[in-house]
């Protein structure tokens, strides 16, 4: 039960893909079928593979770009606010430094590990 519960996400998510996907190439296919027969052609696999392919990567073509572009976002901000963090760390540990030479006697002054 436990893997379930580590896993059960992943799991889920390959369920909903295989079924979106599935439910693509149905639809798909019905489509294809229809139009096949409006215009008075025979059905062929070999026409409707090429089709459902071309159009399953032209929607993950434009799924991956998005995916990017969030990714590059997103690794832009997280550099943006981790170093005004930075920045505000090392100003406060200036001034704790600044504080400690004032407030304790250079004879009671121990080395902090680190300095």
């Amino acid at each position: 039960m436990a893997h379930f519960r580590r896993w059960g996400a992943v799991y889920l998510l390959m369920l909903l893909f295989i079924g979106s996907w599935g439910a693509q190439f149905v639809f798909q296919l019905i489509e294809y079928r229809n139009t096949q027969q409006q215009q008075g052609q025979p059905f062929q696999w070999s026409g409707y593979w090429p089709e459902f392919l071309a159009s399953t990567f032209e929607n993950w073509q434009s799924e991956w770009f998005q995916l990017v572009f969030q990714a590059v976002l997103l690794l832009g901000a997280k550099h943006w606010i981790f170093r005004v963090d930075a920045e505000n760390a090392e100003r406060i540990e200036s001034k704790i430094d600044d504080l400690r030479a004032y407030l304790v006697p250079p004879e009671r002054r121990t080395e902090v590990p680190g300095d």
